[in-house]
């Protein structure tokens, strides 16, 4: 769905860029002797990190690819993926999802507030019995046309739709 598909090097450009980032973030809190600073800077970029890692035991690979390249494809918000992840899901179903995905942030961005920082926060929970993954939007942004967001296979549930808050889950019951 994405017209050109980041390439390895563009990935590769793009994280040692935001890896410089951090480092300089840090460097600059220690040498203004923020010391406390700093270690918040390096906790976060781990946690940040040891979300992404366990992306992997999704076994979703195009929506992890989605998820680890949003922040750069989609400057206008700031993503922030949380996971609880104890069993795979099922293959079959990572297109429709990374579709969906692509889908509602290619609909919302244009219509963004530039104003106003806008948060893109996703949620994976995937469980023996159950796949559910949360997002929600935060910012303020115009709400004029109708969308409708198909997803063949699974369930489209929204929660809260307004012109600041947004959040809708996507998920499939493992139960009988």
């Amino acid at each position: 769905m994405t017209e050109k598909p980041f390439s390895v090097n563009d990935a590769l450009r793009h994280a040692r860029h935001d890896f410089l980032n951090q480092m300089q973030l840090i460097k600059m809190n220690m040498d203004l002797a923020r010391l406390d600073e700093a270690r918040e800077v390096i906790a976060s970029y781990t946690e940040r990190c040891k979300v992404f890692y366990e992306l992997s035991k999704l076994q979703l690979p195009k929506t992890s690819e989605w998820l680890q390249t949003a922040n750069w494809r989609f400057p206008g918000f700031k993503v922030e993926v949380g996971t609880e992840i104890t069993m795979p899901y099922k293959t079959e179903m990572d297109v429709s999802i990374r579709d969906s995905l692509e889908l509602f942030t290619k609909f919302l961005e244009p219509k963004l507030n530039p104003y106003f920082e806008h948060e893109l926060r996703v949620w994976i929970e995937s469980t023996e019995n159950l796949f559910r993954l949360t997002v929600e939007a935060n910012g303020k942004w115009e709400l004029g046309d109708d969308f409708l967001m198909k997803t063949q296979g699974l369930t489209i549930t929204h929660e809260c739709k307004t012109t600041e808050k947004w959040r809708f889950h996507i998920e499939e019951s493992k139960e009988g």
